[in-house]
């Protein structure tokens, strides 16, 4: 089997629309479950793989299982949400405890989608 030079790799590449990049700087990336439990990859390892306008992330990292965190959301926070974003009850719910009830924040994920 023929061996690749560097300079031949990335013009493969370059042909193929594929461009790979490392995501400097990143401490924690935590995946939240839809049951509550979280799981966190500590000191990651990030590239970013675009193909074709297409973007995957790889992650290589430590894993470690995070205990969910149970929070207190009032009735006046989900009705704000509901208001600000027109989603309903239990979408409000469901970010506002992604967002450990940061109601700034569930607001500006709401309104991104």
């Amino acid at each position: 089997m023929k061996k690749i030079s560097s300079r031949e790799l990335k013009r493969l590449m370059k042909r193929a629309k594929l461009d790979m990049e490392e995501v400097p700087d990143i401490e924690k990336i935590t995946f939240h479950y839809r049951d509550g439990r979280q799981t966190a990859i500590y000191n990651p390892i990030v590239t970013k793989i675009t193909i074709s306008n297409q973007t995957t992330y790889q992650i290589v990292g430590e894993e470690e299982e995070e205990e969910a965190v149970h929070i207190e959301i009032n009735e006046e926070d989900i009705q704000i949400i509901m208001d600000q974003t027109g989603v309903d009850r239990a979408t409000a719910i469901k970010v506002l405890e992604m967002t450990n009830g940061d109601l700034a924040e569930a607001i500006m994920l709401l309104k991104k989608e």
